[in-house]
């Protein structure tokens, strides 16, 4: 016991110097603002809000500003002295370098002392810069850093409409956003919004219109950062009291309210609890005639924004449209949020008329354009068509108002450029940060263009602290894992399982850390259990695509009465392939999938090149590939009409490489070997660790037969939770475990085989459980 006490002064002297951002004041580094309770610097040039470990590891340096940190100094402050290998501080120190370069150039840089640490230098800075207050509203996004100038090859009529709106919103946005707020900086606010209670013969969709009106005309009228997500939902379900939601929500205010509709007036009462006190800070009733319904959101934001001290912006809403019209917009917003085709096509035919009669109504337009862009036609050819409408109509949002949030999303969502589809959805979020949706959607396209500067990590950090039960947010894990933070990934599902409330939310975030830890077979069981009550969504993106991915990496049929759609080859067929079964040319004939046409199916394509070399079949592939490129530059453009062209050259090129060599087509070989090298280039461009990157380069190491790189790099696989936390259907990843023949003589290797033994023997152990326990 006296040992215990005796030891633990190295520990209180951590414990001492350990970075609290919940309790650390604000403070200035020359013209940077750093606030720590809200992980947000702010500068000249803008504001970005950093990950807890990031601003942590801030605090650290700049306490004093110039003190030399070794890396086991911020390893005691700022990982409570866990084992931290220097992939993750060194992606530490990156993120932040570029979050202090991207709000003020080189006002505040991190500065590395050969053999030592780090430090923070500020540089000085003129006096009406050092005195400019921080920005406290929503400013134009700046311009993201595009790695290649080779996306947009397809779509331009689209693009141009996307390119005038944004030019609007670049020249006007900002004056009319900005003008409200400018007597001074306001601290942020954040609250949660219960489901709307509703009275007896209230229409359920009107009512579910008029809660997505609210949130948003709060985000507008006094800057909060408001959702109603759908875990104040579950967590209102489970019987919790407002200040216990937002406790579990991490807000400081928790909204409800009653809507009643009666004879001449409706009425709207309204309740704000502080969460950390559970004392009510608002509780008012907000009555309107019913021939002036459209009020009502504005005054019942304005009511809570007095409330709280917030600033007051007023909206042109009520005077841009009638009651009755106003109502009729909310019945389809309402309908919109359900997502059903059917409830889409009637929201888009309510909100054509209600345009139609009010010209000047942009969340009407903004509406519309999503109708059309979530409407999904049975005739694929109409598909252009509606987007083009979506396109058009968004544009008559933006020209009325260039905040309108459902344009921004459409334009995001349409864009075949990393510069337009950023900027629409950073928009979104910057002028609504509690919109889920938003950052749900950005997170997709920071994805899609991670090669542009984009950071999805991001994204799923903030899904989860607003709307952590929300089963779209629970995909951050494996994307961390993706970008080699297993630590961050840990940290999410923990965050995950502090906001759960039922048995089956426990029981997959339990699940999914076993996945991380290589316990598949502890996955399967948990998921088993929670399956007993856990929900579709739950099932839908918690459950089945890493299940399949699960039974792909152990070579287990699939689960019974579990369908993946994916577009392409027939799934039965790609279940063959998946377990190595190379189908005869008059299968794969038969469907389709041989001649210039098999290159339509890129997924397919992906999964069947190793196949036909491990088949000594490579004169197939060669005569597909030559029945549709007429030379390696025809290949280049087919690369280039997909939004991530180094990621199919990285899929594909290996294998044409190999199948070239073998036919003597050495030239031919040559070039593409160069495009995967060049390709490989680009997506070190990330600057950050990446699992597809270290598989590509494998992959190049192979090729040139660099056995020493190669070894390197598959040390460096481990670090990803490979091949366990990956979540894709889609074998390619896991092909250095299997008979592709590209890696013939790398798993031969003595070091190699050091690596790759222990993983086989374990995956064979959770086979072998999980066939014992019929899972």
């Amino acid at each position: 016991m006296n040992d215990q006490i005796g030891s633990s002064d190295e520990a209180l002297e951590r414990q001492v110097g350990r970075v609290d951002l919940a309790h650390h004041g604000d403070f200035r580094l020359g013209s940077i603002l750093v606030q720590p309770s809200l992980r947000r610097i702010t500068g000249p040039d803008g504001e970005r809000m950093l990950e807890p470990k990031v601003m942590q590891v801030l605090i650290a340096l700049s306490s004093p500003v110039g003190t030399i940190l070794s890396r086991d100094d911020l390893i005691d402050r700022c990982w409570d002295g866990r084992v931290v290998g220097d992939t993750s501080i060194n992606r530490v120190i990156s993120i932040l370098r570029t979050g202090l370069r991207e709000v003020a150039g080189d006002a505040a840089v991190v500065e590395n002392v050969p053999k030592v640490g780090y430090r923070i230098v500020v540089r000085e800075a003129p006096d009406d810069v050092l005195e400019k207050p921080a920005p406290d509203v929503i400013e134009q996004p700046t311009k993201p850093k595009v790695a290649a100038t080779r996306r947009l090859q397809a779509n331009r009529r689209a693009t141009i409409i996307i390119a005038g709106a944004l030019a609007v919103l670049a020249l006007v946005g900002a004056a009319i956003w900005l003008k409200p707020f400018a007597g001074g900086p306001v601290g942020t606010v954040r609250m949660a919004m219960l489901p709307l209670e509703i009275s007896e013969g209230v229409d359920p969709i009107y009512a579910a219109g008029l809660e997505s009106e609210l949130r948003a005309e709060f985000a507008r009228v006094g800057a909060m950062e408001v959702t109603a997500s759908e875990s104040a939902k579950l967590l209102l379900g489970e019987n919790l009291e407002p200040a216990e939601i937002g406790t579990k929500l991490g807000v400081q205010f928790v909204w409800s309210g009653r809507f009643e509709v009666e004879a001449e007036r409706i009425v709207l009462d309204v309740n704000v609890v502080n969460s950390e006190t559970g004392e009510t800070v608002l509780s008012q009733s907000v009555n309107s005639a019913t021939d002036s319904a459209q009020s009502l959101p504005f005054r019942t934001a304005r009511a809570v924004a007095t409330a709280l001290d917030r600033p007051v912006r007023a909206t042109a809403t009520q005077e841009t449209i009638s009651a009755s019209d106003f109502r009729l917009y909310l019945v389809a917003t309402g309908l919109l949020k359900t997502r059903g085709q059917d409830q889409v096509g009637a929201a888009r035919e309510i909100l054509e008329l209600v345009t139609a009669r009010n010209g000047d109504f942009a969340d009407g337009w903004g509406a519309l354009a999503m109708a059309y862009f979530l409407q999904r036609p049975s005739d694929p050819s109409q598909i252009e068509g509606n987007l083009a409408k979506a396109l058009e109509t968004a544009e008559k949002a933006v020209a009325i108002e260039p905040n309108t949030i459902g344009a921004l999303k459409v334009f995001g969502m349409s864009a075949k450029d990393a510069e337009t589809a950023l900027a629409s959805l950073g928009r979104v979020v910057k002028l609504d940060p509690g919109d889920s949706e938003g950052w749900f959607w950005l997170g997709i396209v920071q994805r899609r263009f991670v090669l542009d500067g984009a950071d999805p990590l991001t994204s799923a950090r903030t899904m989860i602290e607003i709307d952590p039960l929300w089963p779209p947010s629970w995909n951050g894990s494996t994307l961390a894992a993706e970008f080699g933070d297993m630590q961050m990934a840990r940290e999410m599902e923990q965050d995950i399982l502090a906001a759960s409330v039922t048995p089956s939310q426990r029981l997959l975030v339990e699940a999914r850390l076993a996945r991380l830890d290589g316990d598949l077979s502890e996955y399967l069981r948990l998921t088993r259990r929670a399956a007993l009550t856990n929900t579709e969504a739950e099932r839908m993106f918690s459950q089945n695509l890493l299940e399949r991915a699960v039974r792909i990496l152990l070579n287990l049929p699939p689960q019974e009465g579990l369908v993946m759609p994916i577009p392409g080859a027939p799934q039965m067929l790609m279940e063959q392939l998946y377990r190595e079964n190379l189908l005869d040319r008059d299968v794969l004939a038969a469907n389709g999938l041989t001649g210039a046409s098999a290159w339509d199916d890129r997924n397919f394509i992906a999964v069947v090149l190793p196949l036909y070399l491990q088949y000594d079949r490579h004169d197939e592939l060669l005569a597909d590939y030559d029945a549709r490129f007429a030379s390696h530059a025809n290949y280049i453009l087919y690369t280039q009409q997909a939004s991530e062209p180094e990621r199919i050259v990285g899929d594909i090129s290996p294998y044409l490489v190999m199948a070239l060599r073998r036919a003597g087509r050495v030239a031919e070989a040559k070039r593409h070997l160069a495009s995967l090298e060049e390709a490989v280039k680009t997506m070190r461009g990330v600057g950050r660790p990446w699992l597809d990157l270290v598989l590509f380069e494998i992959d190049v190491a192979a090729l040139k037969n660099d056995n020493e790189r190669a070894i390197e790099l598959v040390r460096q696989l481990p670090d990803f939770g490979w091949p366990h936390a990956f979540a894709r259907v889609n074998p390619t990843v896991i092909n250095l475990l299997r008979g592709d023949p590209l890696y013939d003589e790398i798993r031969s290797l003595p070091e190699v085989r050091q690596v790759l033994q222990p993983i086989r023997s374990q995956l064979a152990r959770e086979r072998g459980e999980i066939l014992a326990l019929e899972l």
